[in-house]
């Protein structure tokens, strides 16, 4: 099976997530805005990366400009946020308010923990950095938004990569789709 993966972050994590997941599972690797969908829609499986920025998907506009596109795919999306994977909730209302209805089902979605680097912030996100900790109850992730924190490990990717390798694994059928149904 021929896959891809595309990308797009702020500030390096979801970069550096997108480059181990593509030298693992031996994939190129693209910014999003740097190739065509008569490029990258050729592939039988996309694993896709993005970023949050204010609540929001940087991919968030691309994934629904390229809805007919991506509705015959197999789907590996990764969100990278300062959001811990096991606050549940929070991750929910991320994919729910980002990632459209359509595409929900047949993608499979990963939370990856990124980085907050104080000094590297823009003025302006340390601004309103500094301003969303001041209305934190939590002292943890307080003290993440007021001093950083860095979670971007590459044991992190490994339940994707598993997945994706899963997939590739699956027989093929005459027309190119992994045959999921078991039988030989």
């Amino acid at each position: 099976m021929k896959g891809i993966l595309i990308y797009k972050g702020k500030y390096g994590a979801t970069q550096q997530y997108a480059e181990w997941i593509g030298d693992e599972l031996q994939l190129p690797v693209f910014k999003n805005d740097s190739l065509r969908a008569d490029e990258w829609n050729k592939n039988d499986f996309i694993v896709i990366g993005s970023s949050v920025y204010e609540g929001k998907l940087l991919l968030n506009g691309w994934l629904k400009r390229n809805i007919p596109d991506l509705l015959n795919k197999n789907i590996f999306l990764f969100i990278v946020c300062a959001t811990p994977a096991d606050q549940k909730e929070k991750v929910d209302q991320i994919v729910l308010q980002n990632v459209p209805a359509i595409l929900r089902n047949q993608c499979t979605i990963f939370f990856l923990r990124g980085r907050v680097v104080i000094k590297d912030l823009s003025w302006l996100d340390g601004l309103m950095l500094k301003m969303a900790a001041r209305f934190t109850k939590d002292p943890e992730e307080k003290k993440g938004m007021t001093q950083g924190f860095d979670a971007v490990k590459k044991e992190n990717i490994l339940p994707l990569v598993n997945a994706v390798k899963a997939v590739q694994s699956q027989p093929v059928t005459k027309e190119g789709v992994p045959d999921l149904s078991g039988s030989d």
